[in-house]
């Protein structure tokens, strides 16, 4: 009888004891999110947590789980899927720090939708002993403008990457960072490129935007021209948009405004918005 009740469990779980079957299951998942199946990928990595609770595949399936769900803009339910896997798997050696980034990234986007309750994941990622996670929140947390704490914040953590690191493509988002919390952030720095282009002075690049009703601009940027390219990266999305229905390939519109002689502006208007660009 006892025999019988053995081979009776056996044969209802046969997960439990077929070796490999989670990490098959576990790479199935993987290449579901490969195929960008997110709901699918989401099930077998949960079916690895919930079939298999000794599998050292626990803490990844756990992340990637979060990551289906993020993929699949269900920001709040994602964001929450990555904190518990925080919370359960502190030690695990690769993974928390992107998870504490995706994190802060889940958290600015919920609050530019305007639920502020998401503000403190940001506030202590500034504070974060990771550095590479604390330059992550400071550049993600740039687009939170209107909140002047978060900006105090993030501006000393941007600079600090301007000074400290060599890494390219790092000081270039810092840089539009720093003019999306204040455009004039870079206004003082100069390079002996811009005097490449005249042997009269530097040239300089200025963008103006004047807000329907304002007398003054809402935002007045005067950068040497080699500042210039990073300025253009900081333009809104729908002032990028407009760009495009001016006849500008944005990929390139960088090459256009070096063909713009002095004196030339190119004007745009996003709604009633009016945006002045030029060089001289």
């Amino acid at each position: 009888m006892i025999a019988l009740l053995v081979s009776l469990w056996i044969a209802a779980a046969p997960a439990a004891v077929e070796p490999g079957r989670d990490q098959d299951l576990f790479n199935q998942g993987k290449i579901a999110m490969f195929d960008k199946k997110w709901e699918d990928a989401r099930g077998m990595f949960q079916r690895v947590v919930q079939d298999f609770p000794r599998s050292p595949l626990i803490p990844q399936a756990s992340y990637f789980a979060a990551r289906c769900l993020q993929q699949q803009g269900k920001e709040a339910e994602a964001l929450k899927a990555y904190e518990q896997f925080l919370q359960k798997y502190p030690e695990e050696p690769f993974l928390p720090s992107e998870a504490r980034n995706a994190v802060v990234d889940l958290a600015v986007t919920l609050a530019e939708k305007g639920d502020g309750s998401y503000k403190d994941r940001v506030l202590r990622a500034l504070a974060d002993s990771s550095k590479q996670v604390r330059y992550f929140a400071a550049i993600r947390a740039s687009y939170l403008t209107a909140d002047r704490k978060i900006a105090s914040l993030a501006t000393p953590i941007l600079r600090e990457i301007l000074k400290a690191e060599q890494e390219r493509e790092l000081v270039d988002r810092a840089k539009i960072a720093l003019l999306r919390i204040d455009p004039n952030a870079l206004s003082a720095q100069r390079s002996g490129s811009d005097r490449s282009d005249t042997g009269t002075g530097s040239r300089m690049f200025h963008i103006l935007i004047q807000e329907p009703g304002s007398k003054e601009p809402t935002v007045e940027l005067n950068l040497p021209l080699s500042l210039a390219e990073l300025a253009l990266a900081a333009l809104s999305q729908s002032q990028r948009e407009e760009l495009r229905r001016k006849g500008f390939d944005v990929d390139n519109v960088w090459d256009s405004l070096k063909r713009m002689g002095r004196s030339d502006i190119l004007t745009i208007r996003d709604r009633e918005t009016i945006v002045r660009i030029w060089i001289e």
